[in-house]
Protein backbone atom coordinates (compact mmCIF):
# COMPACT_ATOMS: atom_id res chain seq x y z
CA UNK A 1 0.00 0.00 0.00
CA UNK A 2 1.46 3.16 -1.38
CA UNK A 3 1.97 5.63 2.23
CA UNK A 4 0.10 9.02 1.35
CA UNK A 5 2.69 12.40 1.41
CA UNK A 6 1.77 14.18 4.44
CA UNK A 7 0.14 17.84 3.74
CA UNK A 8 -0.04 20.77 6.37
CA UNK A 9 -2.75 23.74 5.85
CA UNK A 10 -1.69 26.41 7.49
CA UNK A 11 -5.18 28.91 7.47
CA UNK A 12 -6.95 31.22 9.75
CA UNK A 13 -10.36 29.72 11.14
CA UNK A 14 -11.89 26.56 10.00
CA UNK A 15 -14.61 27.47 7.35
CA UNK A 16 -17.52 25.18 6.37
CA UNK A 17 -16.98 25.97 2.56
CA UNK A 18 -13.62 24.52 2.84
CA UNK A 19 -13.63 21.52 4.59
CA UNK A 20 -15.13 19.78 1.69
CA UNK A 21 -12.36 20.27 -0.53
CA UNK A 22 -10.22 19.10 3.09
CA UNK A 23 -11.77 15.86 3.10
CA UNK A 24 -11.22 15.53 -0.74
CA UNK A 25 -8.05 15.97 -0.40
CA UNK A 26 -7.47 13.98 2.70
CA UNK A 27 -9.44 10.89 1.36
CA UNK A 28 -7.81 10.42 -2.11
CA UNK A 29 -4.73 12.42 -2.32
CA UNK A 30 -2.63 13.07 1.47
CA UNK A 31 -2.31 12.64 4.84
CA UNK A 32 -3.94 15.69 5.96
CA UNK A 33 -3.44 18.31 9.28
CA UNK A 34 -5.21 21.44 9.31
CA UNK A 35 -3.34 24.10 11.21
CA UNK A 36 -5.54 26.95 12.62
CA UNK A 37 -5.01 30.99 14.31
CA UNK A 38 -8.61 30.97 16.34
CA UNK A 39 -11.75 32.27 16.71
CA UNK A 40 -12.85 35.71 14.87
CA UNK A 41 -16.68 36.32 16.07
CA UNK A 42 -18.00 37.97 13.16
CA UNK A 43 -17.55 35.04 11.78
CA UNK A 44 -18.81 32.60 14.47
CA UNK A 45 -22.00 31.52 13.22
CA UNK A 46 -20.53 29.39 10.44
CA UNK A 47 -16.53 28.90 11.32
CA UNK A 48 -16.23 24.97 12.80
CA UNK A 49 -14.28 24.80 15.92
CA UNK A 50 -13.19 22.02 15.97
CA UNK A 51 -14.35 19.65 12.88
CA UNK A 52 -14.87 16.07 13.65
CA UNK A 53 -13.19 14.03 11.02
CA UNK A 54 -10.87 11.23 11.49
CA UNK A 55 -9.31 11.85 7.50
CA UNK A 56 -8.00 15.11 8.94
CA UNK A 57 -5.81 16.33 11.82
CA UNK A 58 -6.81 19.48 13.19
CA UNK A 59 -5.05 21.42 15.91
CA UNK A 60 -5.12 25.24 17.05
CA UNK A 61 -1.60 27.05 16.74
CA UNK A 62 -0.48 28.40 20.17
CA UNK A 63 -0.87 32.30 19.99
CA UNK A 64 -2.50 35.30 20.21
CA UNK A 65 -5.19 37.27 18.01
CA UNK A 66 -6.07 40.98 18.25
CA UNK A 67 -9.39 42.24 16.42
CA UNK A 68 -9.36 45.62 14.92
CA UNK A 69 -12.27 47.83 13.72
CA UNK A 70 -12.48 49.11 10.35
CA UNK A 71 -14.92 52.20 9.73
CA UNK A 72 -15.42 53.88 6.52
CA UNK A 73 -17.85 57.17 6.33
CA UNK A 74 -17.81 56.77 10.27
CA UNK A 75 -19.81 53.49 10.13
CA UNK A 76 -18.33 50.29 11.10
CA UNK A 77 -17.18 48.54 7.50
CA UNK A 78 -16.15 45.40 9.12
CA UNK A 79 -14.03 43.45 11.42
CA UNK A 80 -10.06 42.34 11.20
CA UNK A 81 -7.61 40.08 12.93
CA UNK A 82 -3.91 40.17 12.94
CA UNK A 83 -3.06 36.54 14.04
CA UNK A 84 0.56 35.94 15.82
CA UNK A 85 0.75 32.19 16.48
CA UNK A 86 4.26 31.37 16.78
CA UNK A 87 2.88 27.94 17.53
CA UNK A 88 3.00 27.15 13.78
CA UNK A 89 6.42 26.46 13.52
CA UNK A 90 7.20 24.29 16.30
CA UNK A 91 3.92 22.45 15.19
CA UNK A 92 5.30 22.09 11.89
CA UNK A 93 9.05 21.00 13.15
CA UNK A 94 6.83 18.06 15.32
CA UNK A 95 4.64 17.32 12.13
CA UNK A 96 7.37 17.03 9.48
CA UNK A 97 5.12 17.40 6.39
CA UNK A 98 6.34 16.95 3.11
CA UNK A 99 4.62 19.86 1.72
CA UNK A 100 2.80 23.05 3.36
CA UNK A 101 -0.07 25.21 2.23
CA UNK A 102 -0.37 28.45 3.83
CA UNK A 103 -3.01 31.09 3.15
CA UNK A 104 -2.94 34.83 3.02
CA UNK A 105 0.30 37.14 3.75
CA UNK A 106 0.89 37.54 6.95
CA UNK A 107 2.92 35.99 10.16
CA UNK A 108 1.44 32.11 9.33
CA UNK A 109 3.05 32.51 5.72
CA UNK A 110 6.12 33.65 7.36
CA UNK A 111 6.36 30.56 9.72
CA UNK A 112 5.50 28.08 7.01
CA UNK A 113 8.70 29.89 4.55
CA UNK A 114 10.63 28.99 7.73
CA UNK A 115 9.57 25.30 7.81
CA UNK A 116 10.08 24.75 4.06
CA UNK A 117 13.78 26.78 4.27
CA UNK A 118 15.26 24.91 6.65
CA UNK A 119 13.49 21.64 6.07
CA UNK A 120 13.25 22.01 2.30
CA UNK A 121 9.86 21.20 1.78
CA UNK A 122 7.67 23.28 -0.73
CA UNK A 123 5.58 25.80 0.54
CA UNK A 124 2.33 26.94 -1.03
CA UNK A 125 0.89 29.95 -0.43
CA UNK A 126 -2.66 30.49 -1.00
CA UNK A 127 -4.18 33.88 -2.13
CA UNK A 128 -7.95 35.29 -2.90
CA UNK A 129 -7.44 39.23 -2.64
CA UNK A 130 -7.67 41.50 -5.81
CA UNK A 131 -6.41 44.78 -6.39
CA UNK A 132 -9.80 46.27 -5.10
CA UNK A 133 -9.56 44.53 -1.66
CA UNK A 134 -5.91 45.42 -1.39
CA UNK A 135 -5.55 48.91 -2.45
CA UNK A 136 -6.05 50.48 0.99
CA UNK A 137 -3.26 47.91 3.07
CA UNK A 138 -0.34 50.57 3.52
CA UNK A 139 3.45 50.56 2.76
CA UNK A 140 4.53 48.80 5.13
CA UNK A 141 2.32 45.56 4.30
CA UNK A 142 3.19 45.99 1.08
CA UNK A 143 6.67 45.71 1.48
CA UNK A 144 6.27 42.87 3.78
CA UNK A 145 4.20 41.31 0.77
CA UNK A 146 6.51 41.73 -1.51
CA UNK A 147 9.64 40.41 0.38
CA UNK A 148 7.51 36.91 0.30
CA UNK A 149 6.79 37.39 -3.13
CA UNK A 150 10.48 36.75 -3.80
CA UNK A 151 10.66 34.49 -1.04
CA UNK A 152 7.88 32.17 -1.84
CA UNK A 153 8.21 29.99 -5.35
CA UNK A 154 4.64 28.24 -5.47
CA UNK A 155 1.35 30.20 -5.29
CA UNK A 156 -2.26 29.13 -5.48
CA UNK A 157 -4.76 32.19 -6.86
CA UNK A 158 -8.81 31.75 -6.44
CA UNK A 159 -9.44 33.08 -9.34
CA UNK A 160 -8.83 35.92 -12.35
CA UNK A 161 -8.75 38.80 -9.41
CA UNK A 162 -6.34 37.19 -7.29
CA UNK A 163 -4.18 36.12 -10.00
CA UNK A 164 -3.79 39.74 -11.00
CA UNK A 165 -2.81 41.06 -7.41
CA UNK A 166 -0.29 38.41 -7.34
CA UNK A 167 0.96 39.70 -10.91
CA UNK A 168 1.34 42.98 -9.66
CA UNK A 169 3.98 42.02 -6.95
CA UNK A 170 5.89 40.51 -9.60
CA UNK A 171 5.54 36.97 -9.02
CA UNK A 172 5.73 35.10 -12.23
CA UNK A 173 2.51 33.08 -13.85
CA UNK A 174 4.45 29.89 -14.10
CA UNK A 175 5.09 30.36 -10.12
CA UNK A 176 0.92 30.31 -9.98
CA UNK A 177 -1.57 27.60 -9.82
CA UNK A 178 -4.65 29.35 -11.07
CA UNK A 179 -7.95 27.64 -9.49
CA UNK A 180 -11.52 28.95 -8.23
CA UNK A 181 -13.65 29.80 -4.89
CA UNK A 182 -15.75 26.54 -5.33
CA UNK A 183 -18.25 25.40 -2.72
CA UNK A 184 -19.62 21.70 -2.36
CA UNK A 185 -22.07 22.16 -5.17
CA UNK A 186 -24.00 19.05 -4.04
CA UNK A 187 -25.37 20.71 -1.17
CA UNK A 188 -27.14 23.45 -3.98
CA UNK A 189 -28.21 20.37 -6.43
CA UNK A 190 -30.19 18.84 -3.85
CA UNK A 191 -33.65 17.82 -6.09
CA UNK A 192 -35.74 17.53 -2.99
CA UNK A 193 -35.02 21.29 -1.78
CA UNK A 194 -38.40 22.91 -0.94
CA UNK A 195 -38.99 26.53 -0.51
CA UNK A 196 -38.45 27.80 3.54
CA UNK A 197 -40.59 30.78 2.46
CA UNK A 198 -43.66 31.37 0.37
CA UNK A 199 -43.50 35.64 -0.15
CA UNK A 200 -45.50 37.67 -2.02
CA UNK A 201 -45.64 39.90 -3.70
CA UNK A 202 -43.28 38.23 -6.18
CA UNK A 203 -40.34 38.14 -7.51
CA UNK A 204 -38.30 37.46 -4.14
CA UNK A 205 -34.97 39.32 -3.99
CA UNK A 206 -32.44 37.85 -1.77
CA UNK A 207 -29.35 38.69 -0.07
CA UNK A 208 -27.59 36.46 2.16
CA UNK A 209 -24.54 36.70 4.16
CA UNK A 210 -23.31 39.20 6.99
CA UNK A 211 -25.22 41.90 7.91
CA UNK A 212 -21.83 44.77 7.78
CA UNK A 213 -21.30 47.83 6.51
CA UNK A 214 -19.06 46.52 4.02
CA UNK A 215 -21.37 43.64 2.28
CA UNK A 216 -23.65 47.00 1.17
CA UNK A 217 -27.31 45.85 2.31
CA UNK A 218 -28.46 49.82 2.63
CA UNK A 219 -27.45 50.34 -0.81
CA UNK A 220 -29.46 47.73 -1.81
CA UNK A 221 -32.45 48.76 -0.18
CA UNK A 222 -31.34 52.62 -1.74
CA UNK A 223 -31.88 50.97 -5.26
CA UNK A 224 -35.12 48.87 -4.06
CA UNK A 225 -36.69 52.28 -2.42
CA UNK A 226 -35.72 53.96 -6.12
CA UNK A 227 -38.10 50.92 -7.85
CA UNK A 228 -40.69 50.88 -5.50
CA UNK A 229 -41.12 54.62 -5.85
CA UNK A 230 -41.64 53.96 -9.93
CA UNK A 231 -44.41 50.94 -9.13
CA UNK A 232 -42.83 48.36 -9.44
CA UNK A 233 -43.72 45.01 -7.07
CA UNK A 234 -41.09 42.43 -5.90
CA UNK A 235 -40.49 41.54 -2.55
CA UNK A 236 -36.74 41.69 -0.26
CA UNK A 237 -35.72 38.59 1.53
CA UNK A 238 -33.06 39.49 3.88
CA UNK A 239 -30.68 36.14 5.22
CA UNK A 240 -28.28 36.77 7.73
CA UNK A 241 -26.59 38.65 11.19
CA UNK A 242 -24.50 40.46 11.94
CA UNK A 243 -23.39 44.40 13.54
CA UNK A 244 -25.71 46.37 11.36
CA UNK A 245 -29.04 43.79 11.77
CA UNK A 246 -30.83 46.73 13.52
CA UNK A 247 -29.85 49.33 11.80
CA UNK A 248 -31.03 48.09 8.64
CA UNK A 249 -34.40 47.14 9.82
CA UNK A 250 -34.91 50.91 10.89
CA UNK A 251 -33.41 52.21 7.36
CA UNK A 252 -36.06 49.98 5.64
CA UNK A 253 -38.63 51.71 7.70
CA UNK A 254 -36.59 55.10 7.01
CA UNK A 255 -37.24 54.68 3.54
CA UNK A 256 -40.49 53.39 3.53
CA UNK A 257 -39.47 50.21 1.84
CA UNK A 258 -42.17 47.58 1.50
CA UNK A 259 -42.32 43.65 1.60
CA UNK A 260 -38.69 43.55 3.09
CA UNK A 261 -38.39 39.81 4.97
CA UNK A 262 -35.13 39.34 7.87
CA UNK A 263 -34.33 35.39 8.40
CA UNK A 264 -31.92 34.85 10.78
CA UNK A 265 -28.38 33.10 9.30
CA UNK A 266 -28.76 29.79 8.03
CA UNK A 267 -25.63 26.93 7.63
CA UNK A 268 -24.46 26.36 3.93
CA UNK A 269 -26.00 22.74 3.85
CA UNK A 270 -29.24 23.66 4.50
CA UNK A 271 -29.38 27.13 2.18
CA UNK A 272 -31.16 25.35 -0.85
CA UNK A 273 -34.50 25.78 1.18
CA UNK A 274 -33.49 29.80 0.65
CA UNK A 275 -32.61 30.03 -2.46
CA UNK A 276 -35.59 27.69 -3.97
CA UNK A 277 -37.99 30.41 -1.56
CA UNK A 278 -35.94 33.21 -3.96
CA UNK A 279 -36.33 34.42 -7.97
CA UNK A 280 -33.27 36.32 -7.97
CA UNK A 281 -29.84 36.60 -5.94
CA UNK A 282 -28.17 39.87 -5.43
CA UNK A 283 -24.64 40.71 -4.05
CA UNK A 284 -24.27 44.18 -3.69
CA UNK A 285 -20.49 43.99 -1.58
CA UNK A 286 -18.09 46.83 -1.24
CA UNK A 287 -15.48 44.78 -0.83
CA UNK A 288 -15.39 41.03 -1.12
CA UNK A 289 -12.20 38.65 -2.36
CA UNK A 290 -14.88 36.44 -4.13
CA UNK A 291 -18.27 35.88 -2.92
CA UNK A 292 -19.19 32.19 -2.40
CA UNK A 293 -22.75 33.46 -2.04
CA UNK A 294 -22.46 33.55 -6.34
CA UNK A 295 -21.52 30.12 -6.77
CA UNK A 296 -24.30 28.74 -4.27
CA UNK A 297 -26.80 31.26 -5.87
CA UNK A 298 -25.83 29.71 -9.32
CA UNK A 299 -25.30 25.61 -8.59
CA UNK A 300 -29.07 26.63 -6.89
CA UNK A 301 -30.44 27.98 -10.54
CA UNK A 302 -30.72 31.41 -9.48
CA UNK A 303 -29.89 34.56 -11.85
CA UNK A 304 -27.44 36.45 -10.24
CA UNK A 305 -26.89 40.39 -9.77
CA UNK A 306 -23.32 41.17 -8.67
CA UNK A 307 -21.25 44.04 -7.50
CA UNK A 308 -18.70 44.64 -9.80
CA UNK A 309 -16.62 44.63 -6.12
CA UNK A 310 -17.15 40.41 -5.99
CA UNK A 311 -13.67 39.27 -6.72
CA UNK A 312 -16.32 36.45 -9.10
CA UNK A 313 -17.95 38.86 -10.82
CA UNK A 314 -16.14 39.24 -13.96
CA UNK A 315 -15.15 35.71 -13.58
CA UNK A 316 -18.89 34.06 -13.41
CA UNK A 317 -20.90 36.50 -14.79
CA UNK A 318 -21.89 38.63 -17.85
CA UNK A 319 -21.51 42.50 -18.24
CA UNK A 320 -25.68 43.13 -18.01
CA UNK A 321 -25.29 41.37 -14.80
CA UNK A 322 -22.91 43.49 -12.67
CA UNK A 323 -23.34 46.39 -11.53
CA UNK A 324 -21.69 49.43 -9.23
CA UNK A 325 -23.46 49.54 -5.63
CA UNK A 326 -22.02 52.90 -5.05
CA UNK A 327 -23.57 54.43 -8.16
CA UNK A 328 -27.60 54.71 -7.32
CA UNK A 329 -28.39 55.04 -10.96
CA UNK A 330 -26.50 51.86 -12.08
CA UNK A 331 -27.91 49.72 -8.94
CA UNK A 332 -31.13 50.78 -10.09
CA UNK A 333 -31.04 50.12 -13.15
CA UNK A 334 -29.35 46.70 -13.09
CA UNK A 335 -32.80 46.22 -10.51
CA UNK A 336 -35.26 47.38 -13.30
CA UNK A 337 -33.31 45.24 -15.92
CA UNK A 338 -33.66 42.20 -13.90
CA UNK A 339 -37.52 43.14 -13.57
CA UNK A 340 -37.79 43.56 -17.41
CA UNK A 341 -36.30 39.82 -18.03
CA UNK A 342 -33.17 41.82 -19.39
CA UNK A 343 -30.26 39.58 -17.38
CA UNK A 344 -28.85 36.72 -18.32
CA UNK A 345 -30.17 33.36 -17.02
CA UNK A 346 -28.41 31.51 -14.53
CA UNK A 347 -25.05 29.34 -16.23
CA UNK A 348 -23.24 27.13 -14.38
CA UNK A 349 -20.28 26.59 -17.12
CA UNK A 350 -18.19 28.73 -15.44
CA UNK A 351 -18.23 27.07 -12.38
CA UNK A 352 -15.82 24.89 -11.00
CA UNK A 353 -16.88 21.47 -8.96
CA UNK A 354 -15.34 21.14 -5.75
CA UNK A 355 -13.87 17.49 -6.67
CA UNK A 356 -12.01 19.41 -9.84
CA UNK A 357 -10.45 22.25 -7.67
CA UNK A 358 -9.29 19.17 -5.18
CA UNK A 359 -7.37 17.77 -8.27
CA UNK A 360 -6.05 20.50 -9.51
CA UNK A 361 -4.35 20.86 -6.16
CA UNK A 362 -3.25 17.49 -5.58
CA UNK A 363 -1.73 17.22 -9.06
CA UNK A 364 0.09 20.53 -8.82
CA UNK A 365 1.48 18.85 -5.60
CA UNK A 366 2.15 15.62 -6.03
CA UNK A 367 3.94 16.74 -9.26
CA UNK A 368 6.61 18.79 -7.74
CA UNK A 369 6.92 16.39 -4.69
CA UNK A 370 7.36 13.43 -7.17
CA UNK A 371 9.67 15.73 -8.86
CA UNK A 372 11.46 16.49 -5.52
CA UNK A 373 11.96 12.72 -5.03
CA UNK A 374 13.25 12.06 -8.40
CA UNK A 375 16.32 14.53 -8.03
CA UNK A 376 17.25 13.20 -4.63
CA UNK A 377 17.75 9.78 -6.36
CA UNK A 378 20.03 11.25 -8.92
Amino acid sequence: MQIKPEVAILTNLIAPYRLPLYQMLASDHFQLSVLYSGWEDNRDFWQLKHPQDNQIGVKKAWGFSIKIPLKKHRQLFDYWYLHINPGYLSDLIKLKPDAVITNEMGFRTLMALVYGSVFSKPVWVCWEGSLHTEKDIGLFKTGLRRLMARWAKRWISFGDAATQYLLSLGIKPENILQVQNCVDERWFLNSAAVPIHDIDPKPVFLYAGRLVGGKGVRYLMDAAAILQGEGYLFSLLIVGEGTERERLEQYAADLYLKNVHFHPPVKSTAMAGIYQSADLFILPTLHDVWGLVVNEALWSGLPVLCSKYAGCAEELLPPANIFDPLDPADFAAALRRALTGKITPPERRKLKTCREVAEMIADELKGVLQHDENRSFS
